[in-house]
């Protein structure tokens, strides 16, 4: 019998929902219980640490679910039951009525399709449209979600368009039909920050331009403050607390909420102290053990007492549509993770040989294509990935590397490890010369330099248990024997928060973030002098990401070891690093101490940045300094300044015609500015 719409009911609707998982290794339960409502024109914000069950969540209000799940309770939109309609019925409400946004928007875009055919293909099919009218209807789509040359744009395939142009046009996709809700499922996980306050505005204003209710699926609680309306928590397949976005920042009631609050990075407090991160003991309440009356995070909380051992708490009010999971939740205070510690200062740089010492370093793609194929003169340049790049990065020291997509980030990290060959100039390892490639480097060099990628998927072999990627990391670098490699693994996994039973699973059972710990602890396995690390945490959710953070710092006190630690995340940067590098096109905005790179005088560039970082705080008031465009990929020199295309504080046509000069910053000789602007002109129009 066809369900018909009731525009009295809630938008969605989920009561009671468990989502149950059959698998040869058992059953695993996802979803134990949730229930939640988003309303028309409201964002509902979804938070949790990876395994949580919230993508679940979001995949079953889609009817997404393989018939391997089991599902019990409700999902209703507009009061028809999702569980119960037919694939026809579904395939006609996803993108006409219900659309959903992936986390990776490579793999919701068909390679071989242009993006604009995409869109008008869901246009003929939900509205009738005819050809010419889907494709204008796609070039005012593109239009709205901020594209540039929308009446283009429409022509290119995915691989031609940047990260941050790929989520557009999906989002673009998603409103085609102007659904009534929309679901985003981490949608700027993989994004830099400029990028990601883009789109962070850009979801702002569709909520109150085409009233849709939106379920926002994040970890970052940064962004989550930016764009909720409310906020619903989730713990091992529960709800565990929900309540409007500024009750919850400010007035958390349930342990776990205050957990993940307190594992947010923050700058030193007006004291000037810097304080460790805390973190949340052990790990999610394992999916495969049956529920028991017993409150779920009664293992991990700091208020558990003997009746959270032998109830299992219901969902409590606690006033002011404030709705908590907790017995004890008159208890939570500021404080109750313990006092924050203030961080040990790490040592002044001694001055002697640095582990790693990079001058000059220069990488270029492609190019070299004459003009009659073998002979004639060049008639194609190269890109520019990296131009004249220095850095530094002593013992038990730790070099931030910030920037946008396409910067140069992770080149200079594949050109350190020897991935890819530079095209010029030096790298020296505790002072010895390293060849180019990784291949032509000594085995003790290999040993000592290890990387972590950003798609912890593609680092690990699907085929094989974990297990193999640090027992063989263990057996071919630390010279271990079999029975000590599965022991040391074991210690490993435990040592970035995973079950040492997580060993004998394959990557594809492992959520993302749990893939990144395994990666990291990969890495460890050698205990390398110089590890480096390109988005490493940013799979991450807060509290594991705490626990990554401290356990880096830890291990480098240790062992003194060195990190180049790449992340679009700011917050995380200011936290690990001693020195930031600051890249634009290939080349060095500003170079120097974490602290005077994160305050005034800053590059504009570094500026513009800092204004796009998501603050977890809902009362903060965003800043309006918005990069348009994205980051240029030149084949020929900068005439002038290479920011100068899309700089904000743009003096005129020195900067355009003028290489920038060296300028020092006003604390030191450390501290490097490439910047037209006076240093103190720069400061004082930035504070």
């Amino acid at each position: 019998m066809t369900q018909t719409p009731n525009s009295e009911a809630p938008l969605m609707q989920v009561e009671d929902l468990a989502v149950t998982f059959y698998t040869p290794r058992g059953a695993f339960r996802a979803v134990r219980q949730a229930s939640l409502e988003i309303a028309r024109g409201e964002v509902l914000g979804l938070v949790g640490e990876s395994g949580c069950g919230k993508s679940t969540v979001a995949f079953a209000m889609m009817g997404y679910l393989p018939g391997t799940a089991q599902v019990e309770g409700a999902v209703r939109f507009e009061g028809m039951d999702i569980t119960a309609m037919s694939d026809a019925e579904l395939r006609q409400m996803r993108g006409n009525h219900m659309a959903m946004v992936y986390q990776d928007p490579v793999t919701s875009l068909n390679p071989s399709m242009r993006v604009g055919r995409q869109v008008e293909e869901a246009l003929v099919y939900h509205l009738d449209m005819t050809a010419d009218q889907a494709r204008d209807r796609a070039v005012d789509l593109f239009e709205s979600v901020g594209l540039a040359d929308p009446g283009r744009i429409g022509r290119r395939y995915p691989h031609q368009l940047s990260g941050g142009m790929q989520q557009r046009v999906v989002i673009a996709m998603a409103l085609a039909c102007e659904p009534h809700l929309l679901i985003m499922d981490e949608p700027t996980t993989g994004l830099d920050v400029t990028t990601e306050a883009t789109i962070l505005d850009l979801i702002v204003e569709l909520k109150d331009r085409v009233n849709a209710g939106i379920l926002f699926v994040s970890h970052n609680l940064g962004v989550i403050s930016r764009v909720a309306d409310r906020v619903a928590v989730m713990y091992a397949g529960e709800v565990v607390e929900q309540a409007a976005v500024r009750d919850l920042f400010k007035g958390s009631r349930h342990p776990y909420t205050a957990g993940l609050l307190s594992c947010v990075p923050q700058p030193p407090g007006d004291d000037g102290v810097e304080h460790q991160l805390s973190s949340i003991p052990g790990a999610v309440f394992d999916a495969q053990v049956e529920q028991s009356e017993s409150c779920l995070f009664a293992p991990r909380c700091p208020l558990a007492q003997d009746d959270c051992a032998s109830v299992s708490p219901p969902m409590l009010d606690a006033g002011d549509d404030h709705a908590v999971k907790c017995l004890h939740h008159e208890n939570v205070k500021p404080g109750i993770w313990g006092d924050l510690l203030e961080r040990q200062q790490k040592p002044d740089q001694d001055g002697g040989v640095p582990v790693l010492n990079a001058k000059g370093l220069r990488k270029f793609y492609g190019g070299g294509r004459k003009k009659w194929i073998l002979f004639g003169p060049s008639v194609r340049q190269p890109v520019r990935a990296l131009v004249d790049v220095d850095m530094r990065v002593g013992s038990g020291r730790t070099l931030g590397i910030v920037g946008e997509s396409g910067s140069g980030k992770s080149t200079a990290a594949r050109a350190i490890v020897g991935l890819i060959p530079r095209n010029g100039g030096s790298l020296e390892l505790h002072g010895e010369s390293l060849d180019s490639h990784v291949h032509e480097r000594t085995e003790e060099q290999r040993s000592a330099m290890r990387m972590v990628f950003q798609n912890p998927t593609a680092s690990l072999n699907p085929k094989l248990p974990i297990r193999h990627a640090i027992v063989r990391a263990l057996r071919k670098f630390a010279g271990l024997s079999h029975a000590e490699s599965n022991e040391r693994a074991e210690e490993l996994l435990e040592s970035v928060g995973l079950d040492p039973s997580f060993l004998d699973r394959q990557p594809s059972e492992l959520s993302g973030g749990q893939q990144q710990r395994v990666a990291l602890a990969s890495a460890f396995a050698a205990n390398p002098d110089l590890v480096v690390a390109d988005e490493a945490v940013s799979a991450l959710d807060v509290s594991v990401q705490a626990q990554v953070l401290n356990l880096l710092e830890n291990h480098q006190r240790e062992t003194g070891n060195a990190y180049v630690f790449i992340t679009h995340d700011l917050g995380v940067v200011r936290y690990v690093s001693d020195d930031i590098l600051v890249l634009y096109a290939g080349h060095v905005a500003e170079y120097g101490p974490s602290p005077d790179v994160l305050s005034a005088p800053s590059h504009p560039y570094t500026e513009a940045l800092l204004s796009a970082a998501p603050i977890p705080d809902p009362d903060a008031e965003p800043t309006h300094i918005r990069l348009e465009g994205s980051v240029p990929t030149l084949r020929a020199a900068f005439e002038g300044c290479f920011f100068a295309g899309r700089c904000p504080r743009k003096l005129g046509d020195i900067c355009d015609h003028t290489p920038p000069p060296q300028q020092t910053g006003l604390n030191g000789d450390g501290h490097v500015i490439n910047c037209h602007i006076p240093v103190e002109e720069l400061e004082a129009i930035q504070r």
